[in-house]
């Protein structure tokens, strides 16, 4: 499912909505750091320490619906770069 930008912001605030008003405290509490695919329609989320792994495990419990990924107490979500080691080409 493709989601215009404008349907996909609303779709990301109403997510953020229903984590902020019914999962926050608790969510923050027990796993903060890790990450949250949340479906904002039926208020169902997954949790994972990695993106991978919240990935398959949205896959698993999703399919194909449209979900919210971010980070949990806030950060982003995915972080590029700064790799520790870095191959030398001679």
């Amino acid at each position: 499912m493709s989601l215009k930008l404008e349907t996909r912001s609303s779709f990301a605030e109403a997510a953020r909505r229903v984590y902020e008003e019914t999962l926050r405290a608790e969510l923050e509490a027990a796993h903060l750091g890790e990450l949250i695919s949340l479906e904002p329609e039926s208020g169902d989320y997954v949790l994972g320490r990695t993106f991978r792994e919240v990935d398959l495990a949205t896959q698993e419990k999703f399919g194909r619906k449209p979900t919210s990924i971010f980070r949990i107490g806030g950060g982003a979500a995915v972080k590029l770069g700064g790799s520790s080691s870095r191959a030398r080409i001679h």
